[in-house]
């Protein structure tokens, strides 16, 4: 019989990966999710699954609380078993629970690995086995904007007690956990959410008109009521000035009210859902976010992967990713005034923002998913080797 462990990590160490093993071999990794759509977290599955079908792990993405565009991870996760259930009504919830719990005992994962607020608690709630369980934890401080706050910090508290290790994507997230949360043990560490994807490459774009690009779902968190204001201004400025918005959600309506108020319906384009980004970002000038609140800011490390300076609120995860003066501009949350005099101002410098755009190209390449994945399967070996589990305790 031959030595699969052996094979794998011979195969890892000829194409640059990290093994990560159990005592017999590759290990059975469960990913849990309550995706409703793709975004970091989704990414990240999909890149760790990528990773794990590389290093000869067995893999398990699951997906309670399941909706029309949950099944948009499953194309990005061809490496792994891909399984959902939806939940609507609070009664289904005794029937979610049994189903993820079947699951997981059909599958006998060594380590779960989970995502996002509702599979969290669902996880924290089903009886463990011998395997390892990580959480990654995507809220910051926007977790006291939702609604019900103090029921859900409540519950996330609890639910994150029974975890093995808790992973914050940035410092911000790590500073709330530890300090305004009041996280319990265990061990919280931290491992920024990278990028991922392929930037196309900018053309010099003569006569085109100035561009301001948003990439980012249309809800009241991601201030883009703010950023049409300041854009009415940079219409006066800089009077060929467009701003296309790329994303869906259920602000849109309310915000082409305000574009038609404003006048700006001949400048401003709702392009909405769309399957890539990245010719958006290398047709547009300048990258904009006037989010409220931000965990880290995915969109905006793709964008400077794409060579875009950005201007983005000051707040969250974002400074950690944005260095203003060097990469783009940072401005006080809500503050249209300031955030039209950025945009303005590097709209009408193609120097500046040539400048900005070469840094911002560099700084991206050390945000990539790829270190992000490496991280995590660091992680997942030091968990494993500890001999208290690993696939010899299926036996």
């Amino acid at each position: 019989m031959p030595d699969t462990g052996r094979d794998v990590a011979v195969q890892s160490a000829k194409s640059g990966v990290t093994p990560v093993t159990s005592s017999c071999g590759p290990p059975r990794i469960a990913y849990v999710t309550s995706s409703h759509g793709l975004g970091g977290a989704e990414e990240l599955i999909a890149s760790l699954v990528e990773a794990g079908q590389t290093r000869g792990c067995e893999q398990l993405v699951l997906v309670p609380f399941a909706v029309a565009a949950s099944s948009a991870l499953a194309d990005r996760c061809p490496g792994a078993t891909y399984e959902e259930m939806g939940c609507q009504r609070l009664w289904q919830l005794p029937a979610l629970r049994r189903w993820v719990r079947q699951r997981l005992a059909a599958f006998a994962p060594d380590l779960i690995h989970v995502t996002l607020f509702h599979a969290t608690v669902l996880m924290a709630g089903v009886r463990r086995g011998r395997e390892r369980r990580v959480l990654t934890h995507v809220y910051g401080e926007g977790i006291r904007q939702l609604t019900y706050p103090r029921t859900r910090m409540r519950l996330d508290r609890w639910a994150a007690g029974r975890f093995d290790h808790v992973s914050a994507i940035s410092d911000s997230v790590h500073s709330f956990l530890t300090g305004v949360h009041g996280y319990p043990p265990p061990p919280i560490g931290r491992i920024i959410l990278g990028w991922r994807g392929e930037p196309l490459r900018r053309e010099h774009r003569e006569g085109a008109d100035p561009t301001v690009v948003c990439v980012a779902a249309l809800r009241h968190e991601k201030g883009h009521d703010v950023l049409l204001k300041a854009f009415s201004i940079v219409r006066r400025e800089v009077p060929r000035a467009r701003l296309v918005l790329v994303g869906g959600g259920p602000g849109r309506q309310e915000l082409e009210e305000q574009v038609r108020t404003a006048g700006l319906h001949e400048s401003v384009e709702f392009v909405g859902l769309v399957p890539d980004i990245w010719a958006y970002l290398r047709d547009a000038d300048v990258f904009a976010l006037a989010s409220h609140n931000e965990a880290l800011g995915i969109a905006i490390m793709e964008a400077m992967a794409a060579g875009l300076p950005v201007v983005a609120s000051d707040v969250g995860g974002i400074p950690e990713v944005v260095e203003a003066g060097v990469t783009g501009e940072l401005f006080a949350v809500g503050d249209h005034v300031q955030l039209a005099r950025h945009l303005s101002d590097l709209l009408r410098s193609p120097e500046r923002r040539g400048s900005m755009s070469a840094a911002a190209e560099t700084a991206a390449r050390g945000m990539h998913m790829h270190e992000s994945v490496r991280k995590y399967f660091d992680l997942y070996g030091e968990l494993l080797s500890d001999g208290r589990l690993g696939a010899a305790a299926r036996g």
